[in-house]
């Protein structure tokens, strides 16, 4: 099987590889996983995550501070602009449309979808995904080892291992419907991921549903990748029910 370095580029066939990329940063920036101040990972970490070239990335950082949502500066990384105006500017664009309606469900309903999605992701991927596959999860998760305080990064990263994963499914429907469920709730994930120990938890769990995947049990795969589902929800309830201070 060969992936795409993005799911969507056969519908996209009219857009550049820079403005695919764009549009799926601006989608970052509207469902909260990128947020203001936010500093991004350098040309290169961006350009092996997307699995695109630098002058790629460059291209999109471009557009991006073009629209007012990222400043570039020579010897220092770039930062995400999301200001309230900024993202009042972007209210029609189709990652906020996606954004509200996910969002309008509630917490339980949606991650009682993503057991049912995702469970059969894990079993299919189990059986279909090559060492090509393995090989990409293998290096994602070396440099998600390097990345427990490093939120915004480790964010980018695990949608791209979550989205991967669906990939070898070889199902596009249960891809799409996965990314859009991912999308549910990402500003609270960011306060949990915050929390001390929460992403070095995340990336056990990936470790335990890459060694199901190689070993190619559906069945270990499930079980891994409903322990890790169980643990994310657990996680996002208790930031969604914790008292806000006045």
């Amino acid at each position: 099987m060969t992936l795409r370095a993005f799911a969507d580029e056969k519908a996209l066939k009219s857009q550049t590889k820079k403005e695919i990329l764009a549009d799926k940063l601006i989608d970052m920036v509207l469902t909260g996983l990128l947020r203001d101040g936010d500093e991004l990972p350098s040309e290169r970490e961006l350009a092996q995550l997307f699995s695109v070239s630098r002058e790629t990335v460059r291209g999109a950082l471009a557009q991006l501070t073009a629209h007012g949502l990222a400043s570039v500066s020579h010897g220092s990384k770039s930062r995400i602009c999301a200001s309230a105006a900024t993202i009042e500017r972007f209210q029609h664009h189709p990652g906020r449309q996606q954004e509200a309606e996910v969002n309008q469900f509630d917490v339980d309903s949606v991650f009682e979808s993503r057991l049912v999605v995702e469970s059969a992701i894990a079993r299919r991927a189990a059986r279909y995904i090559d060492e090509s596959g393995l090989q990409q999860l293998g290096q994602l998760l070396e440099a998600q080892s390097q990345l427990f305080n490093s939120p915004v990064h480790f964010q980018l990263s695990d949608q791209n291992f979550h989205k991967l994963i669906s990939e070898y499914a070889r199902n596009e429907i249960l891809l799409r419907y996965s990314q859009e469920l991912y999308a549910f709730g990402l500003s609270i994930r960011r306060q949990v991921m915050v929390e001390a120990g929460s992403i070095e938890q995340s990336y056990r769990e990936h470790c335990r549903i890459v060694e199901a995947l190689s070993a190619g049990d559906p069945d270990a795969a499930e079980r891994a990748m409903l322990a890790h589902l169980d643990s994310v929800y657990r996680t996002t309830r208790e930031k969604l029910d914790a008292p806000t201070s006045s």
